[in-house]
């Protein structure tokens, strides 16, 4: 984790002017318990982030237990009037999206001081005003800022599709940005505002220096990427190892049986695979209950003894099967390596599944033993 958050800096050096890198920060997104991956290993491998940034309010009290005394942003923003109390304790930042919550800013003590990040919708239609109703937005949050209800203010969107191959969209959803920043820079002045944060993987991998403007702090929002994975999936010259992405799970289950099927025989439910010839298959101790894509097919590849070969039929609730012709030395109890490291990419093995990284990352389930390296 800490590799690739160095990998996403040095790529996003590469890309912009010297001045306007040293503006930058970066918030390590570690939503969904750091994408599975244990929010205690979030902390020790985005030590060297300016910040983190997750989704569910116990999470900020979480990771002060922890340690963790850098910033803290709450990605979607508040629910319920008792996060407000959270958002104070843990002295998080917050994101604002909806007259509802600007509304409930109002609540807040006088000299509570919270530092926000204002939402835009620039085309994504999931969360943030609208820039016709910025205006308005604005006028509220001078009032706030007046009675020392809100602190620092910074500017944020989301891309719906910076992993497309078609940057059309990322062209429309920034025009609209900068369309707004021209249009209210008095406002925006006056409120302070002086950060801004646009980018999240895709984008800070691959349009960053379009997308920094030298006028503010550009704030990147990191998130798939640090875990090893490319958003692009394996788009020629896009995939993680493109990026000096390094895999940082490793799925791993033992071969608990082995069964000689012959020839015209078939595997599993549905006997979606029939032999065409005597093929050894291994039954391996892994399934969908324990977040392996349940439609991964025929050709997906795990790795054996430093051998690579591939699931066989369909993948079961506990078992999958896997062909071990190419590996004829494998037994009972050897490991099998199903994504990460000595294996398949994530990418390649969802490529296969017509599922994403995102998904199957988040997806494991708690009864597999997990261990933090």
């Amino acid at each position: 984790m800490a590799h690739n958050l160095q990998a996403v800096q040095r790529q996003l050096e590469k890309q912009v002017a010297a001045t306007r890198f040293q503006q930058s920060k970066t918030i390590a997104i570690a939503k969904a318990n750091a994408y599975g991956h244990s929010i205690e290993a979030a902390v020790r491998g985005f030590a060297a982030a300016d910040g983190i940034g997750v989704i569910e309010t116990e999470m900020l009290t979480r990771l002060r237990e922890l340690d963790w005394h850098k910033e803290l942003v709450l990605l979607e923003g508040f629910f319920e009037e008792a996060d407000l109390e959270v958002l104070q304790a843990t002295t998080a930042t917050t994101a604002i999206h909806c007259q509802e919550q600007l509304d409930a800013l109002q609540l807040l003590p006088e000299g509570a001081n919270l530092k926000i990040m204002l939402k835009l919708n620039t085309g994504m239609n999931r969360l943030g005003f609208r820039p016709a109703l910025l205006a308005q937005v604005l006028l509220q949050l001078e009032r706030l800022k007046s009675q020392h209800k809100v602190a620092e203010v910074v500017m944020m969107m989301h891309f719906a599709d910076a992993d497309a191959p078609d940057r059309a969209s990322v062209d429309h959803a920034w025009n609209e940005m900068r369309l707004v920043l021209r249009q209210f820079e008095v406002q925006l002045k006056q409120l302070g505002v002086v950060s801004l944060s646009v980018c999240n993987s895709a984008a800070t991998l691959r349009y960053a220096d379009e997308l920094f403007l030298p006028n503010y702090q550009n704030i990147i929002r990191p998130g798939l990427c640090l875990y090893g994975a490319s958003p692009m999936g394996n788009a020629e010259g896009q995939g993680a190892l493109d990026f000096d992405l390094q895999p940082v799970m490793t799925l791993k289950a033992k071969i608990i049986a082995i069964q000689d099927v012959m020839a015209n025989e078939t595997v599993g439910y549905g006997s979606r695979f029939k032999a065409t010839q005597k093929t050894r298959v291994a039954v391996v101790a892994c399934g969908y209950a324990d977040g392996y894509p349940r439609w991964a097919g025929a050709l997906t590849p795990v790795v054996v003894n430093g051998k690579e070969t591939h699931l066989v039929g369909r993948v079961s609730m506990d078992m999958m099967m896997i062909n071990l012709n190419p590996v004829p030395d494998a037994r009972v109890g050897d490991w099998v390596t199903l994504w990460g490291e000595g294996g398949p990419s994530i990418g390649r093995v969802t490529e296969c599944a017509g599922v994403g990284s995102y998904e199957t990352l988040c997806n494991l389930n708690q009864r597999v033993n997990k261990q933090i390296i």
